[in-house]
């Protein structure tokens, strides 16, 4: 039997006890098939809407005419309806990706390269980019680390640093990185945004926290990063 056809026999109440409440724990565990009843359900009340609409139309242009009885309303289903919603809501959420893999996914997306047109950038600087580029994280650390044992309060070395590092998933290193980028003379700042980030990935006692305020410092001094900074704490 296939998902759709498990998802319509559970909306149809062709299920038995047992076989209803092993498919209540799928939707919780399976996300994805979690997402399909969801759709199932919004598209057949979807279809339902559009059925009564018409229904309405009709009823609307026909004679009123005194109802015989009053229809009674089944307790029993109304219960089963709110249970089922709450289950889907439940499930949805859990679906939901966490702030831990938003910023995971953040941190993919928008390093996975490193701009070479940095301005004055030097050849030490370049060569790292370059390596970082290829995919050769831990050399292009040695690079930058280098870098600053000559410049240590550079801060486009500290910046390049603290992302290899976070890349290379070394977040005590990167968050020690960003800490000395956030204490530089840069005019845009983005060191607390890259110290949440690395605080939020690595996920120790009291990271949370601590990047919740530094993300609340980023939208009020309105430094970089404050756009998702702003949708983060939503």
């Amino acid at each position: 039997m296939n998902e759709l056809e498990q998802i319509e026999r559970f909306f149809q109440g062709e299920m038995s006890a047992t076989e209803q409440a092993s498919f209540e724990k799928q939707i919780q565990e399976n996300p994805q098939l979690a997402s399909a009843a969801a759709f199932y359900w919004q598209a057949h009340q979807a279809a339902r809407l559009e059925v009564l609409a018409e229904k309405r139309k009709q009823w609307e242009k026909a004679p009123a005419v005194k109802p015989l009885r009053k229809p009674r309303f089944s307790i029993a289903a109304g219960i089963a309806v709110v249970v089922l919603l709450a289950i889907l809501w439940l499930v949805w959420n859990r679906s939901q990706p966490n702030l831990t893999e938003r910023v995971m996914a953040y941190s993919n997306t928008n390093f996975q390269q490193l701009s070479l047109t940095m301005g004055n950038a030097t050849d030490s600087l370049q060569k790292g980019i370059t390596l970082y580029n290829q995919g050769k994280f831990p050399q292009a650390e040695q690079v930058f680390e280098v870098q600053l044992t000559h410049a240590p309060k550079d801060a486009r070395a500290l910046k390049f640093a603290g992302i290899t590092a976070m890349r290379l998933k070394n977040y005590d290193k990167a968050i020690q990185y960003f800490q000395q980028l956030s204490q530089t003379d840069l005019y845009e700042n983005p060191g607390p945004f890259y110290e949440a980030l690395a605080r939020i990935q690595r996920n120790q006692t009291d990271d949370q926290a601590k990047a919740q305020q530094l993300l609340k410092r980023v939208v009020q001094e309105n430094l970089p990063g404050k756009t998702q900074a702003t949708e983060w704490l939503d």
